[in-house]
């Protein structure tokens, strides 16, 4: 169709019945606008050229992308359609609207030369229009709201107009928040069988949220009562679940994370978060990692082999390769005004309830008592204890 066809994607209209000031194709289904899957599935049939035609406040231009232009309104919509010889307009509130339901149509006015090509749902709806390019020109709505010109034309002069039928999914329309239920559970559905033909193990689908946009190598195991959200990658042999929530989060291969919470960071390989442990916005954790029970972890750079199995936080931190933190270990890292780094060195040993007060730096194989106050920098391979923590005598001086 390159060269000849123009999409012109709806996404602008509202619905009284869906309750909201955001137009239903903007809405969400799988974590992504519903008129993102319109879009990406006219793209399928190589347009030249494909504008969007959403509201004033700008909503589309802001939540979509690959379309040529974004319009509020008809004014500088025939300017962009240029010389197609036909236009097909799709509602934008039909997510689950395929490429071969909009190839149809298109087809049906070539072979039948009408002015006009409809398809239509069981109930009669218009999903999709068709129509020839020079004789939309002709009609120029005149700065009325393109899609309501658009509906009264179509539901006024049906004369030489040629129809194609769709499927019940394919014309679902977002109008209201049942139907925006109903297409959610569909397009979960089919994307969690994709990835069960990619070779991914879900226990019990039916209990499991995934994103358009998330990404399950071979091998991944998904267990019940997850979610994953946005743009998260699970590697092969990694174990989600059970009771997991991860949003764009990248999980190494063959790690765990059970009953916990993972978002905008990043696991390694054969690491273990959970249960009940909370890794949040800008943490990296290296491989083979134990980050347990309650367990906090905020913008820090965890290395390999770190175990931290209880009750502790870090915060801002820079942790060597093979640190323990123990139970109930902080990185005070917020003054009340700024955030501060905590370092944390290799091997090094952070006893149960230590208050590392940031900024401070604790060496390669330091050694922090339970209980420790830390204020000041420990040097590597240094023991400290108290509060504030001093330096522990060494074995001669005892």
């Amino acid at each position: 169709m390159s060269g000849g066809l123009g999409v012109v994607v709806l996404a602008g209209e509202q619905s009284e019945a869906m309750v909201s000031d955001m137009a239903p194709a903007l809405h969400r289904v799988a974590g992504t606008p519903a008129a993102q899957y319109v879009i990406d599935a006219a793209r399928r049939l190589d347009p030249a050229t494909l504008v969007v035609v959403g509201d004033e406040g700008g909503q589309g231009e802001d939540a979509l992308s690959g379309a040529d232009a974004f319009l509020a309104g008809p004014r500088e919509l025939f300017q962009s359609l240029g010389e197609c010889e036909a236009t097909l307009f799709v509602w934008g509130d039909t997510p689950l609207l395929d490429p071969s339901a909009m190839l149809a149509v298109v087809k049906r006015r070539e072979e039948t030369r009408a002015k006009r090509a409809y398809l239509t749902s069981a109930g009669g709806d218009d999903v999709a229009v068709c129509v020839d390019t020079a004789w939309l020109v002709e009609q120029d709505p005149r700065g009325e709201s393109f899609t309501a010109w658009l509906v009264e034309r179509a539901e006024s002069d049906r004369s030489a107009a040629a129809t194609v039928a769709a499927g019940d999914e394919a014309s679902l329309r977002l109008v209201n928040r049942q139907a925006l239920a109903l297409a959610e559970g569909l397009v979960r559905e089919r994307l969690i069988a994709r990835h069960q033909e990619a070779g991914v193990t879900f226990r019990d689908p039916y209990s499991v949220y995934v994103d358009r946009g998330v990404r399950l190598e071979a091998d991944v195991v998904v267990e019940p009562n997850c979610y994953l959200y946005g743009e998260t990658s699970v590697a092969t042999g990694a174990v989600v679940g059970p009771g997991a929530t991860l949003r764009n989060a990248s999980i190494g291969a063959g790690s765990r994370v059970e009953h916990s919470v993972v978002e905008d960071s990043t696991v390694g390989e054969g690491t273990t978060v959970g249960p009940f442990a909370h890794v949040r916005a800008g943490a990296a954790i290296g491989d083979g990692c134990e980050i347990h029970n309650y367990a906090e972890v905020k913008n820090s750079v965890v290395g390999d082999g770190v175990k931290m199995h209880h009750f502790s936080y870090l915060g801002d931190a820079d942790v060597g390769e093979g640190a323990n933190i123990g139970a109930g270990a902080v990185t005070v890292n917020f003054d009340g005004t700024e955030k501060h780094r905590t370092h944390i060195g290799n091997r090094a040993f952070v006893g149960c309830d230590t208050m590392l007060i940031a900024p401070v730096s604790v060496g390669d194989g330091a050694f922090t008592a339970a209980g420790a106050v830390v204020t000041r920098d420990v040097e590597p391979g240094v023991r400290v204890a108290g509060v504030p923590a001093r330096v522990l005598p060494g074995k001669e001086e005892s």
